[in-house]
């Protein structure tokens, strides 16, 4: 029997809510969506803000991060130092831009990723990614 640590409903409600305030703290930006992914990829929460014309990049950064198992900036730096491109891996989910976030238990064990999208900056999509991630707090 497998024992499987996974994110709840209320823990991905929670660092949504805790990206939208993150938000909030400067609302006259362009809005963002926002989701978080389990271990494998799957949707488990999504938000897309009022204004939000089309879904950005959110989903994929979270898939990227939870498939790759690392942060999407982590991700792109692996891929220039090692001299690959995303087509090397034939997933068209894959996404290399600054964003998301893996989310892991303490002790390393993988629960799914988290992405934002939406904003001229990777670092400042990162930024509220990180305030989601936060709100997890110790797993």
């Amino acid at each position: 029997m497998y024992n499987k640590p996974m994110l709840s409903l209320s823990q991905c409600q929670a660092a949504i809510d805790a990206m939208i305030a993150d938000f909030n703290k400067d609302p006259n930006r362009r809005t963002v969506d926002m989701a978080i992914v389990d271990d494998i990829g799957n949707l488990l929460a999504y938000a897309r803000m009022d204004g939000c014309h089309r879904p950005t990049f959110a989903l994929r950064k979270a898939y990227t991060s939870a498939v790759r198992r690392m942060d999407t900036v982590a991700f792109a730096d692996q891929l220039k130092t090692q001299g690959r491109s995303l087509a090397d891996f034939n997933d068209p989910q894959l996404i290399a831009l600054q964003g998301g976030l893996a989310i892991e238990t303490g002790d390393g064990r993988l629960l799914g990723g988290i992405g934002v999208g939406g904003l001229p900056s990777g670092k400042a999509d990162e930024d509220i990614a990180r305030a989601g991630l936060n709100a997890l707090g110790k797993l």
